[in-house]
């Protein structure tokens, strides 16, 4: 079962994927790159996350408990979402600060924050054992990691990651043995923080109540692909909603440019296979031989299909819009490479799992020798 999985993991991963290049190159033509641009430039994304993910399932999760590479990887996440604010590094689009320029290529650090906290957390648990349940060590200092990281990420302004952030982050800290009542008490306090942050501003205010004239401009052209779209679609490259009528259609929309030139079976399908993916990624997490392994294969599965139900719920109308990608269909190279990091990280805990099943001796000169 459990090599099944990994191997449904690989096809559902790349199948994905490639769809999801098939997708942009249609959708990013009316955008005025040039017919072949975006498909070049996720082509190269696409190369660049295999290789990614190749190197990353040959690493030993175990690495990440060393302290020192604990404590750089905190700070590292901290640094570059610093430079994100930092005028003449950080990028702004639209009054979002939220790319670092690198010349012709713009970084989003929030995608691999995402996956960050999820390794940082599934090792500082396990680090942690029996002292989990202290309010210092298992409660304060991991949350106060996270208060900086979310904080930051509302400065830039994006609420959507952090609310991606905060929630796989309270879901490790409740998966890792915390406490159910810390975990309430965070959460609140984070619905409290939101709350006073839409409170306080009536843009905010009348976006989440749709009282703003045009405010959901995209949602009514989303829902509008959807409908022309049906149940089998109006052919591959033939929607018009991508035409100028629906902003961000190969990024954050490309959701409804499936719906609408593939219909209801191609958006199915597609949901299909993010809850096989949660399926398989469930059970590579619980065969795992530590609470790290289970941890990081659980978190690295909700990075990922957390986020591509958020997406779609946008997409679909069922949230309010906001700025997250739909992890292996849309453009952007951050989120595609952070995708392929969190599949190369949950193949690694299978991998690890399957060769100290076959070999348990060995297994535990490799464990004796990281520790």
């Amino acid at each position: 079962m459990l090599k099944f999985c990994v191997r449904m993991v690989m096809m559902l991963t790349f199948a994905m994927a490639a769809f999801g290049l098939l997708i942009v190159s249609y959708a990013g033509k009316s955008q005025g790159q040039g017919p072949y641009h975006f498909f070049i430039m996720q082509a190269a994304f696409l190369v660049a996350g295999l290789i990614a993910a190749a190197v990353i399932c040959r690493v030993d999760y175990r690495f990440f408990r060393n302290p020192a590479i604990l404590w750089t990887l905190g700070a590292v996440m901290v640094v570059a979402l610093l430079m994100v604010l930092t005028p003449g590094i950080g990028k702004s689009v639209k009054g979002s600060h939220r790319w670092i320029a690198l010349g012709p290529i713009n970084v989003q650090p929030v995608e691999f924050v995402k996956v960050g906290m999820v390794v940082f957390l599934s090792a500082y648990l396990e680090r942690l054992g029996g002292m989990v349940n202290r309010f210092r060590q298992g409660f304060l200092i991991p949350v106060g990691l996270l208060g900086v990281v979310a904080g930051l990420l509302v400065l830039q302004p994006d609420f959507g990651g952090t609310a991606v952030v905060c929630f796989l982050s309270g879901l490790m800290l409740l998966m890792g043995g915390v406490g159910v009542r810390k975990c309430l008490a965070l959460a609140v306090l984070g619905l409290l923080a939101i709350g006073l942050l839409v409170l306080t501003n009536e843009n905010r205010m009348r976006r989440l109540m749709n009282e703003k004239e045009g405010e959901n401009y995209q949602a009514q052209q989303s829902e509008i692909a959807f409908r022309n779209g049906g149940m089998f679609g109006v052919g591959l490259g033939e929607g018009m909603q991508k035409e100028h009528y629906l902003p961000e259609c190969h990024t954050d929309f490309v959701f409804a440019v499936i719906g609408e030139d593939l219909g209801l079976v191609a958006t199915g399908a597609v949901w299909t296979a993010f809850v096989l993916l949660l399926g398989c990624g469930t059970v590579i997490a619980f065969r795992a031989r530590d609470k790290q392994g289970m941890l990081l294969a659980f978190g690295a599965t909700m990075v990922l299909c957390a986020q591509g139900a958020a997406n779609m719920a946008v997409v679909t109308h069922v949230f309010p819009t906001k700025g997250l990608a739909l992890p292996f269909f849309s453009y952007g190279g951050s989120c595609l490479l952070a995708s392929f990091c969190a599949v190369g990280l949950l193949l690694g805990v299978g991998r690890v799992t399957l060769e100290e099943e076959a070999s348990p001796e060995s297994a535990a000169k490799r464990l004796l020798s990281l520790d």
